[in-house]
């Protein structure tokens, strides 16, 4: 019944009100087939997923995690190197559906494997000779992933729409990465002016695993930035994604919500993770950023303000 009922949602678009952003098919297709993107099975994609959540004991499991974590999960899973950056942009589109508003997530993940580029230094440094091969730092292409979701019923996303490219190593090279060369093992996110947030996220009871190679999984690092920034809700003891306030400068399926994610890039055990959103309903600030850091264990929290441009 959710796939009959999803897969129709952008198809039926004629029979709606007019909205200032009324979503068409041809607007999920400019997004979704964009040059070299194969669309894939977006329903297949969305029951893997099922064995992932552990609130079983809900009508719905996993009905409360949200769009970008989804999305996340699906990159990471088909990806065997945990030595990643990722890079990830989410726009939305507001539908009429029978005079209800329902948000369209448009995000774009773009994730990478720079295992070999860890080895490839390694082996700089000590010599080929005292490198071990690169199945040991990690394998898997660089991959972009393109996918549509939707709140249904009692989940917050369904997965209604979905497209994959490789992305080539050249290509690659000369990306940029939540304003960071790609494939640059020692750029990181260092360059904004952070201002330290006492305290932790509050706690929740795991909708899926929240901790993979003595760190937090990175679906789990953009979960507690959400709730951070508040884009998701855990006062009430669970956790809730809601997806904040729709800016009005948003047009179209643009982007306006960035989040990038390095994991294991260096010695010590690591994932660093950054929220930037920007088109804000507010006369004085451009963007804000929340950045959540954990290093062998321990997180540190920390955000930076961005004033329009031109102004003190």
């Amino acid at each position: 019944m959710i796939r009959s009922f999803a897969s129709l949602a952008l198809l039926l678009t004629g029979t709606c009100l007019a909205t200032a952003q009324a979503v068409t098919q041809q607007d999920a297709d400019a997004f979704i087939l964009a040059p070299g993107f194969e669309r894939l099975d977006f329903q297949t994609l969305e029951d893997e997923l099922f064995g992932l959540w552990l609130d079983i004991d809900k009508i719905t499991p996993g009905g409360a995690v949200g769009p970008v974590e989804k999305a996340m999960w699906i990159a990471d899973r088909a990806t065997p190197s945990v030595r990643t950056r990722t890079a990830i942009a989410y726009g939305e589109m507001i539908h009429d559906d029978n005079g209800a508003p329902l948000p369209i997530s448009f995000i774009e993940v773009r994730h990478f494997n720079l295992g070999p580029a860890i080895r490839d230094q390694v082996a700089a440094d000590y010599g080929e000779e005292n490198t071990a091969p690169v199945e040991e730092f990690g394998t898997g292409e660089h991959m972009a992933w393109r996918f549509l979701f939707q709140p249904l019923m009692n989940n917050s996303a369904v997965l209604i729409d979905a497209s994959s490219r490789v992305i080539p190593h050249k290509e690659a090279a000369k990306s940029d990465c939540t304003g960071r060369p790609c494939l640059d093992l020692y750029s990181g996110f260092d360059a904004s002016e952070w201002e330290d947030v006492a305290g932790q996220v509050p706690s929740w009871p795991r909708l899926y695993s929240d901790q993979s190679d003595e760190v937090a999984t990175p679906a789990h690092a953009i979960a507690e930035l959400a709730v951070f920034g508040f884009w998701a809700n855990a006062e009430s003891g669970q956790y809730q994604w809601t997806g904040g306030e729709h800016p009005e400068g948003a047009q179209g399926f643009e982007p306006y919500r960035f989040i990038g994610i390095d994991r294991h890039l260096g010695q010590e055990a690591s994932i660093d993770a950054i929220w930037r959103e920007t088109k804000l309903n507010d006369d004085e600030l451009f963007a804000i950023t929340f950045r959540r850091a954990e290093v062998a264990g321990s997180v540190y929290l920390m955000r930076s303000s961005e004033p329009y441009p031109g102004r003190p």
